[in-house]
């Protein structure tokens, strides 16, 4: 598990998998389940700010702290809340996450062809 992560400061009783099964509406097989893999696929994609943004909010917190925490406010702060949760939902963030069960699912195939 991501034992030190800023993920487990915010949410410890949810999981990035979790979420990320919220945001994307489909099954929890579908979504890779190495936690490690995850925080690092949204670490890649997403500024810090972002990810934070996005970690605070699905802990619940509400948007003035989140601004106090990340130093915006107002309508610097939605426009921020609003592009994080559309790099989120971007084909490229998706698909990596759920692209190692795919490559996995086609491995399994090709050796029992063989």
């Amino acid at each position: 598990m991501l034992e030190n992560s800023l993920w487990l400061r915010y949410n410890p009783t949810k999981t990035i998998q979790e979420m990320l099964v919220e945001q994307y509406g489909c099954a929890a097989v579908e979504i890779e389940s190495d936690e490690r893999e995850l925080y690092a696929s949204l670490k890649r994609h997403l500024t810090k700010k972002e990810f934070r943004i996005i970690m605070m909010n699905e802990a619940g917190l509400d948007l003035a702290t989140i601004g106090a925490e990340i130093a915006l406010e107002g309508e610097d702060l939605t426009k921020a809340h609003y592009k994080a949760y559309r790099k989120l939902r971007q084909d490229k963030i998706r698909l990596e996450v759920r692209a190692n069960k795919l490559k996995e699912v086609s491995l399994e195939i090709k050796e029992d062809e063989e």
